[in-house]
Protein backbone atom coordinates (compact mmCIF):
# COMPACT_ATOMS: atom_id res chain seq x y z
CA UNK A 1 0.00 0.00 0.00
CA UNK A 2 1.60 3.18 -0.81
CA UNK A 3 1.13 5.83 1.83
CA UNK A 4 0.19 9.75 1.28
CA UNK A 5 3.05 11.65 2.21
CA UNK A 6 2.94 14.16 4.74
CA UNK A 7 5.83 16.69 5.02
CA UNK A 8 6.41 18.44 8.62
CA UNK A 9 9.41 21.20 8.68
CA UNK A 10 10.06 22.33 12.58
CA UNK A 11 11.51 25.64 11.60
CA UNK A 12 10.68 27.06 14.51
CA UNK A 13 13.37 24.96 16.80
CA UNK A 14 16.15 27.08 15.12
CA UNK A 15 16.76 30.07 12.82
CA UNK A 16 19.31 27.91 10.57
CA UNK A 17 16.44 25.12 9.93
CA UNK A 18 14.47 28.36 8.08
CA UNK A 19 17.21 29.41 6.31
CA UNK A 20 17.83 25.35 5.05
CA UNK A 21 13.79 25.30 3.64
CA UNK A 22 14.16 29.25 1.71
CA UNK A 23 17.17 27.63 0.08
CA UNK A 24 16.21 24.66 -0.53
CA UNK A 25 12.21 23.76 0.12
CA UNK A 26 11.25 24.82 -3.38
CA UNK A 27 13.87 22.02 -4.97
CA UNK A 28 12.32 19.76 -1.57
CA UNK A 29 8.54 19.98 -2.44
CA UNK A 30 9.33 19.59 -6.27
CA UNK A 31 10.71 16.10 -5.77
CA UNK A 32 8.83 14.96 -2.83
CA UNK A 33 5.48 16.14 -3.71
CA UNK A 34 3.66 15.82 -0.48
CA UNK A 35 -0.49 16.25 0.50
CA UNK A 36 0.14 18.02 2.63
CA UNK A 37 3.20 20.22 4.48
CA UNK A 38 2.87 21.57 7.69
CA UNK A 39 5.30 24.00 9.69
CA UNK A 40 5.95 24.69 13.29
CA UNK A 41 5.08 28.34 15.03
CA UNK A 42 4.82 29.68 18.04
CA UNK A 43 1.46 28.73 18.54
CA UNK A 44 1.63 25.57 16.92
CA UNK A 45 4.41 23.48 18.48
CA UNK A 46 5.74 19.92 16.84
CA UNK A 47 4.13 18.21 19.35
CA UNK A 48 0.86 19.04 18.55
CA UNK A 49 1.34 18.63 14.47
CA UNK A 50 3.02 15.33 15.35
CA UNK A 51 0.41 14.19 17.08
CA UNK A 52 -2.31 15.15 15.19
CA UNK A 53 -0.88 13.86 11.85
CA UNK A 54 -0.29 10.06 13.96
CA UNK A 55 -4.01 10.08 15.24
CA UNK A 56 -5.08 10.65 11.90
CA UNK A 57 -3.06 7.54 10.80
CA UNK A 58 -2.59 5.57 7.26
CA UNK A 59 0.43 7.82 6.03
CA UNK A 60 3.87 8.35 5.47
CA UNK A 61 5.05 10.69 7.60
CA UNK A 62 8.96 12.91 6.89
CA UNK A 63 9.11 15.18 10.00
CA UNK A 64 12.60 17.90 9.21
CA UNK A 65 14.18 19.31 11.86
CA UNK A 66 17.44 19.78 14.51
CA UNK A 67 18.21 16.62 16.55
CA UNK A 68 16.44 17.42 19.10
CA UNK A 69 13.31 17.90 16.70
CA UNK A 70 13.76 14.08 16.04
CA UNK A 71 14.06 13.25 19.72
CA UNK A 72 10.94 14.95 20.12
CA UNK A 73 9.22 13.60 17.37
CA UNK A 74 10.01 9.89 18.30
CA UNK A 75 8.79 11.01 21.75
CA UNK A 76 5.17 11.87 20.73
CA UNK A 77 4.81 9.31 18.50
CA UNK A 78 5.72 6.58 20.92
CA UNK A 79 2.58 8.46 23.26
CA UNK A 80 0.46 6.85 20.73
CA UNK A 81 -0.95 3.84 20.83
CA UNK A 82 0.70 0.14 19.24
CA UNK A 83 -2.66 0.29 16.46
CA UNK A 84 -2.04 3.26 15.87
CA UNK A 85 1.34 3.45 14.87
CA UNK A 86 0.57 0.50 12.99
CA UNK A 87 -0.71 2.36 10.40
CA UNK A 88 2.19 4.61 9.78
CA UNK A 89 5.53 4.79 7.98
CA UNK A 90 7.92 7.42 9.37
CA UNK A 91 10.30 9.15 7.97
CA UNK A 92 13.22 11.34 10.40
CA UNK A 93 15.66 13.77 8.65
CA UNK A 94 18.10 15.06 11.39
CA UNK A 95 19.69 18.28 9.92
CA UNK A 96 23.17 18.76 11.88
CA UNK A 97 23.64 22.16 12.58
CA UNK A 98 27.42 22.07 12.38
CA UNK A 99 27.00 21.67 8.91
CA UNK A 100 23.92 23.14 8.25
CA UNK A 101 25.72 26.70 6.28
CA UNK A 102 27.44 24.02 4.20
CA UNK A 103 23.99 22.52 3.01
CA UNK A 104 22.59 26.09 2.56
CA UNK A 105 25.33 27.14 0.54
CA UNK A 106 25.60 24.45 -1.71
CA UNK A 107 23.51 23.58 -4.37
CA UNK A 108 19.80 21.69 -4.45
CA UNK A 109 21.53 18.50 -6.35
CA UNK A 110 23.10 17.50 -3.65
CA UNK A 111 19.68 16.71 -1.88
CA UNK A 112 18.66 14.30 -4.84
CA UNK A 113 20.37 10.90 -3.12
CA UNK A 114 18.11 12.11 0.35
CA UNK A 115 15.18 12.70 -1.20
CA UNK A 116 15.47 9.62 -2.93
CA UNK A 117 15.15 7.21 0.06
CA UNK A 118 11.97 9.32 1.00
CA UNK A 119 10.33 8.65 -2.26
CA UNK A 120 11.21 5.03 -2.49
CA UNK A 121 9.15 4.90 0.80
CA UNK A 122 11.73 1.27 1.57
CA UNK A 123 10.54 0.86 5.70
CA UNK A 124 11.59 -1.61 7.94
CA UNK A 125 9.55 -2.37 11.51
CA UNK A 126 12.33 -1.21 14.38
CA UNK A 127 12.71 -2.24 17.73
CA UNK A 128 13.05 0.05 20.81
CA UNK A 129 14.03 0.18 24.53
CA UNK A 130 11.00 0.02 26.14
CA UNK A 131 11.54 1.58 29.82
CA UNK A 132 9.06 1.12 32.82
CA UNK A 133 9.81 3.82 35.83
CA UNK A 134 8.95 3.79 39.87
CA UNK A 135 9.60 7.59 40.28
CA UNK A 136 6.82 7.56 42.05
CA UNK A 137 4.02 6.36 40.07
CA UNK A 138 4.74 4.13 37.55
CA UNK A 139 5.70 5.86 33.98
CA UNK A 140 6.42 4.02 30.47
CA UNK A 141 9.05 5.48 27.84
CA UNK A 142 10.74 4.35 25.15
CA UNK A 143 14.20 4.98 23.94
CA UNK A 144 16.21 4.77 20.58
CA UNK A 145 19.98 4.85 21.60
CA UNK A 146 20.65 4.46 25.53
CA UNK A 147 19.66 5.27 29.12
CA UNK A 148 21.92 6.21 31.96
CA UNK A 149 21.08 5.39 35.44
CA UNK A 150 23.58 7.33 38.66
CA UNK A 151 23.59 6.04 42.26
CA UNK A 152 24.53 9.35 44.22
CA UNK A 153 25.12 7.73 47.61
CA UNK A 154 28.01 6.73 49.12
CA UNK A 155 26.38 3.79 51.47
CA UNK A 156 23.85 3.19 49.07
CA UNK A 157 23.20 -0.72 47.57
CA UNK A 158 21.90 -1.17 44.36
CA UNK A 159 20.76 -4.45 42.64
CA UNK A 160 21.07 -5.28 38.57
CA UNK A 161 18.84 -8.06 37.79
CA UNK A 162 20.19 -9.26 33.81
CA UNK A 163 17.39 -12.28 32.56
CA UNK A 164 17.76 -14.36 35.69
CA UNK A 165 21.06 -13.36 37.48
CA UNK A 166 22.03 -10.11 39.51
CA UNK A 167 24.94 -7.74 40.83
CA UNK A 168 25.08 -6.43 43.82
CA UNK A 169 26.46 -2.81 43.60
CA UNK A 170 27.96 -0.79 46.57
CA UNK A 171 28.30 3.30 46.56
CA UNK A 172 28.33 5.52 43.46
CA UNK A 173 28.28 4.16 40.33
CA UNK A 174 27.19 5.16 36.46
CA UNK A 175 24.88 2.57 34.48
CA UNK A 176 23.95 2.92 31.07
CA UNK A 177 21.88 0.14 29.11
CA UNK A 178 22.16 1.07 25.74
CA UNK A 179 20.69 -0.43 22.45
CA UNK A 180 20.74 0.91 19.07
CA UNK A 181 24.22 2.44 18.51
CA UNK A 182 23.44 4.31 15.28
CA UNK A 183 21.73 7.45 15.74
CA UNK A 184 17.80 7.65 14.87
CA UNK A 185 17.81 8.68 11.17
CA UNK A 186 16.38 7.46 7.95
CA UNK A 187 19.38 8.96 6.00
CA UNK A 188 22.49 7.04 8.03
CA UNK A 189 20.79 3.71 8.83
CA UNK A 190 22.19 0.74 6.94
CA UNK A 191 20.02 -1.59 6.48
CA UNK A 192 22.13 -4.56 8.08
CA UNK A 193 22.34 -2.97 11.27
CA UNK A 194 19.15 -3.50 12.11
CA UNK A 195 18.49 -6.86 12.08
CA UNK A 196 20.22 -8.22 15.02
CA UNK A 197 19.72 -9.67 18.02
CA UNK A 198 17.18 -7.88 20.17
CA UNK A 199 19.51 -7.55 23.24
CA UNK A 200 20.35 -4.77 25.34
CA UNK A 201 23.89 -3.78 26.57
CA UNK A 202 24.46 -2.98 30.19
CA UNK A 203 27.15 -0.51 30.80
CA UNK A 204 29.12 0.35 34.28
CA UNK A 205 31.52 3.09 35.04
CA UNK A 206 32.11 3.59 38.94
CA UNK A 207 33.47 6.44 40.69
CA UNK A 208 35.56 6.25 43.98
CA UNK A 209 35.81 9.32 46.26
CA UNK A 210 38.98 9.86 48.11
CA UNK A 211 38.80 12.89 50.83
CA UNK A 212 41.66 14.45 52.78
CA UNK A 213 40.24 13.63 56.08
CA UNK A 214 42.48 11.47 57.63
CA UNK A 215 45.44 13.31 55.74
CA UNK A 216 44.31 17.26 57.00
CA UNK A 217 42.07 16.45 59.78
CA UNK A 218 42.51 19.86 61.61
CA UNK A 219 41.72 21.86 57.99
CA UNK A 220 38.30 19.73 57.12
CA UNK A 221 35.95 22.06 58.22
CA UNK A 222 37.57 24.56 56.13
CA UNK A 223 39.19 22.76 52.83
CA UNK A 224 36.70 20.14 51.42
CA UNK A 225 39.78 18.69 49.21
CA UNK A 226 37.88 15.35 47.78
CA UNK A 227 39.14 13.90 44.60
CA UNK A 228 37.99 11.42 42.24
CA UNK A 229 39.13 8.13 40.22
CA UNK A 230 36.84 7.91 37.52
CA UNK A 231 37.18 4.00 35.97
CA UNK A 232 36.30 3.69 32.62
CA UNK A 233 33.63 1.92 30.83
CA UNK A 234 33.13 -1.52 30.78
CA UNK A 235 30.73 -4.00 29.57
CA UNK A 236 28.75 -5.26 32.52
CA UNK A 237 26.80 -8.21 30.28
CA UNK A 238 23.91 -8.18 28.17
CA UNK A 239 20.60 -9.63 28.34
CA UNK A 240 16.83 -9.44 26.86
CA UNK A 241 15.48 -7.86 30.64
CA UNK A 242 17.24 -5.64 32.62
CA UNK A 243 15.70 -4.36 36.11
CA UNK A 244 17.44 -1.87 38.80
CA UNK A 245 16.50 -1.91 41.78
CA UNK A 246 17.47 0.99 44.50
CA UNK A 247 15.95 3.36 46.98
CA UNK A 248 13.98 6.71 46.60
CA UNK A 249 17.80 8.44 47.77
CA UNK A 250 20.37 7.18 45.63
CA UNK A 251 19.29 6.52 42.25
CA UNK A 252 18.44 9.37 39.96
CA UNK A 253 18.48 9.67 35.61
CA UNK A 254 20.08 11.14 33.28
CA UNK A 255 16.34 12.29 31.66
CA UNK A 256 15.18 16.06 31.93
CA UNK A 257 11.33 14.61 31.79
CA UNK A 258 11.52 13.03 35.29
CA UNK A 259 13.73 15.00 37.91
CA UNK A 260 12.72 12.64 40.85
CA UNK A 261 14.66 9.99 42.06
CA UNK A 262 12.95 6.80 41.25
CA UNK A 263 13.10 3.52 43.46
CA UNK A 264 13.38 1.06 40.13
CA UNK A 265 13.33 0.88 36.43
CA UNK A 266 12.75 -2.55 34.51
CA UNK A 267 14.22 -2.51 30.50
CA UNK A 268 12.78 -4.67 27.60
CA UNK A 269 12.73 -4.86 24.38
CA UNK A 270 9.60 -3.52 22.39
CA UNK A 271 9.15 -5.71 19.25
CA UNK A 272 8.22 -4.06 15.85
CA UNK A 273 7.28 -0.65 17.27
CA UNK A 274 6.78 1.43 14.35
CA UNK A 275 7.70 1.13 10.58
CA UNK A 276 10.98 3.23 9.75
CA UNK A 277 11.96 4.22 6.39
CA UNK A 278 15.76 3.72 5.30
CA UNK A 279 17.42 3.23 2.17
CA UNK A 280 17.06 0.40 0.54
CA UNK A 281 20.55 0.24 0.30
CA UNK A 282 23.59 2.95 2.11
CA UNK A 283 23.42 6.24 -0.19
CA UNK A 284 26.05 6.83 -1.90
CA UNK A 285 27.56 10.72 -2.50
CA UNK A 286 30.21 12.58 -3.61
CA UNK A 287 31.40 12.99 0.02
CA UNK A 288 31.53 9.06 0.17
CA UNK A 289 33.51 9.03 -3.22
CA UNK A 290 35.86 11.49 -1.95
CA UNK A 291 36.46 9.32 1.00
CA UNK A 292 37.52 6.74 -1.08
CA UNK A 293 40.65 8.36 -2.55
CA UNK A 294 42.66 8.80 -0.25
CA UNK A 295 42.92 4.80 0.22
CA UNK A 296 44.56 4.87 -3.21
CA UNK A 297 48.87 4.84 -2.71
CA UNK A 298 50.91 5.22 -5.46
CA UNK A 299 53.32 2.33 -6.19
CA UNK A 300 55.58 0.88 -8.73
CA UNK A 301 55.08 2.29 -12.17
CA UNK A 302 52.87 5.06 -10.08
CA UNK A 303 55.67 6.48 -7.33
CA UNK A 304 58.19 6.63 -9.99
CA UNK A 305 56.20 8.51 -12.21
CA UNK A 306 55.09 11.17 -10.17
CA UNK A 307 55.81 14.36 -12.07
CA UNK A 308 54.39 12.68 -14.80
CA UNK A 309 51.06 12.08 -12.86
CA UNK A 310 51.05 15.84 -12.09
CA UNK A 311 50.83 16.40 -15.60
CA UNK A 312 48.34 14.19 -16.26
CA UNK A 313 45.89 15.45 -13.79
CA UNK A 314 46.29 18.74 -14.34
CA UNK A 315 45.84 18.08 -18.24
CA UNK A 316 42.34 16.85 -17.29
CA UNK A 317 41.66 19.46 -15.44
CA UNK A 318 42.71 22.14 -17.90
CA UNK A 319 41.28 19.87 -21.04
CA UNK A 320 37.95 21.17 -19.76
CA UNK A 321 37.21 23.88 -17.00
CA UNK A 322 33.81 23.28 -16.71
CA UNK A 323 33.74 19.79 -15.93
CA UNK A 324 31.77 18.95 -12.86
CA UNK A 325 33.46 16.95 -10.28
CA UNK A 326 31.03 13.68 -10.74
CA UNK A 327 32.97 13.89 -14.34
CA UNK A 328 36.09 14.39 -12.85
CA UNK A 329 36.72 12.18 -10.44
CA UNK A 330 36.30 9.11 -12.83
CA UNK A 331 38.62 11.04 -15.14
CA UNK A 332 41.20 11.01 -12.13
CA UNK A 333 40.59 6.92 -12.15
CA UNK A 334 41.08 6.53 -16.11
CA UNK A 335 44.42 8.45 -15.98
CA UNK A 336 45.37 6.46 -12.54
CA UNK A 337 44.92 3.31 -14.66
CA UNK A 338 46.36 4.62 -17.86
CA UNK A 339 50.09 5.32 -16.00
CA UNK A 340 50.16 1.12 -14.23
Amino acid sequence: MKYPMHLILDSYSHPGISLFWKRHGLSIMEQLVPNEFFFTTGDTPLEKLVEREIWSGWKKIILIGTPDSIRRGFNTLMQASRECRSTLEIGFWPLDLQNLATCISQSSLFLKPVLQVFKAGHSVHVDLMKVQILAPELETRYFWNDFEINSTQTAAQTTIFIDEQNSELSGKFSCRIAFHDEILSSLTMHPGKLTRTPVLKIYLKREVSLTAKERFKQLRKWLAVETKSVEKETLLKTGKQVEVQGNWANLTLNVAAIQDSVQSMHFAVERKAFSLIIPAKPIQSTESIRNIIPAFRPRGVIANNRGATKKKFSYVSRRNPYMTKSEFIPAIFKQMFLLI
